[in-house]
């Protein structure tokens, strides 16, 4: 291989960016709503079917790819989103676009697990978490940073203003993909071996405690907005200046994950639980008071960073043997937690009130520390770095 790794790994992570930028729409919602004339449900639908999509398709797409040549998936994957997103500029069809809009997302979670993949193989030794960590900043970076600019592109000129910058983006890291990734061998694996691993007790087990930690997140996270204007009365302007400093927070708590995991990744796995739950009891209790209520916002911040670290983490300790697998359940158990922690946050608010979310999320993070507990102490399931 001859591009330096640290390269490959900064052109991989501004992909990664780049293919997450799709996400960031979000906040245009009412302007694709008066685009395509539909209501505000039906543009939610279109919003949300990329996370959907993802959590779908993680499942077995990445494992479909994973014989094939890296550069040339990469260059087909990264080609689908730019014909994607150009059509999505142009078009006035709400159907056309909802096909492209989940066609690319088809294809997303192989990207994700590939590149995670790859960066684990090209790490010098002792540096293979930080390789997997700066692929998951490129995750996140994508819809912190996407968001505000999209937010920005569609509010002030036009939803297509807004998909033209996300086009343009994705083509730009096409670019750096055919120039300076080199040519990587795919591994042929049959496909007996992934189902085998599906099917493995120690895979389930913590699949299901560990999905309960988005869940439990999403359904604070999600309703974030609505408390802090409805209870904390952080309005417009404060608002957009808090959620903004919270993504560049979160960032933080990535890199924080990382390490925490390389030095003791049981600890970490289970105390994670304990503080975020904590957290969630004194914003519960500090409701009525806007600094606290600020203070335990941020440091949920650094929370909700560090679990793209730990879910990422035990999906590829539980199934080592397949990387392609085990970064695909990632990302279908990361999406699926945030999806299903939407729903039912949303049904919680509406028949209990705002309040409720800290339970909701309290509850599931309960769920999560005790099966994990169970799966790491007494099942004592192989994580990489405790091995």
């Amino acid at each position: 291989m001859k591009t330096n790794p640290k390269i490959l790994l900064y052109i991989l992570a501004f992909s990664t960016l780049a293919i997450n930028t799709p996400l960031s729409i979000v906040g245009i919602i009412s302007q694709i709503s008066e685009y395509f004339n539909t209501s505000i449900a039906i543009t939610g639908l279109y919003v949300s079917s990329f996370t959907f999509a993802i959590a779908v398709c993680g499942l077995f797409i990445p494992v479909l790819f994973s014989r094939f040549e890296r550069k040339k998936t990469f260059i087909f994957i990264l080609s689908i989103f730019a014909v994607s997103n150009f059509v999505i500029i142009f078009t006035k069809s709400f159907v056309v676009a909802f096909i492209f809009r989940v066609l690319s997302a088809v294809f997303y979670p192989a990207f994700i697990s590939i590149a995670l993949t790859v960066c684990e193989q090209i790490a010098p030794e002792g540096e293979k978490q930080d390789y997997i960590t700066k692929i998951l900043l490129g995750i996140s970076i994508g819809s912190i940073v996407g968001l505000p600019i999209t937010t920005w592109l569609g509010t002030t000129f036009s939803y297509q203003m807004a998909m033209a910058w996300i086009f343009v983006i994705n083509v730009i890291s096409l670019i750096l993909i055919v120039l300076f990734v080199p040519h990587i061998e795919g591994e042929s694996k049959g496909y007996e071996k992934p189902i085998g691993e599906i099917l493995n007790k120690n895979f389930i087990l913590a699949s299901v405690a560990i999905i309960m930690m988005p869940i439990g997140a999403s359904i604070v996270y999600n309703y974030m907005p609505y408390f802090l204007q409805t209870v904390a009365h952080v309005y417009t302007y404060n608002l957009s200046i808090l959620l903004f400093i919270y993504g560049l927070i979160s960032i933080s708590g990535t890199w924080l994950g990382g390490k925490l995991i390389e030095k003791r990744d049981k600890l970490t796995l289970l105390v994670f639980q304990l503080v975020c739950m904590s957290v969630f009891v004194m914003q519960y209790l500090s409701a009525d008071y806007l600094i606290p209520t600020v203070i335990f916002f941020l440091i949920f911040g650094v929370l909700d960073g560090m679990g793209y670290n730990l879910i990422q983490y035990i999906e590829s300790s539980v199934i080592p043997d397949t990387p392609e697998l085990a970064n695909g359940v990632f990302l279908s158990i990361l999406n699926g937690g945030i999806a299903l922690g939407i729903a039912i946050g949303g049904f919680m608010v509406d028949g209990l009130g705002v309040m409720s979310i800290f339970i909701g999320g309290i509850l599931f993070l309960i769920l999560a520390f005790v099966m994990l507990y169970y799966v790491i102490r007494i099942r004592k399931i192989n994580l990489k770095y405790s091995s």
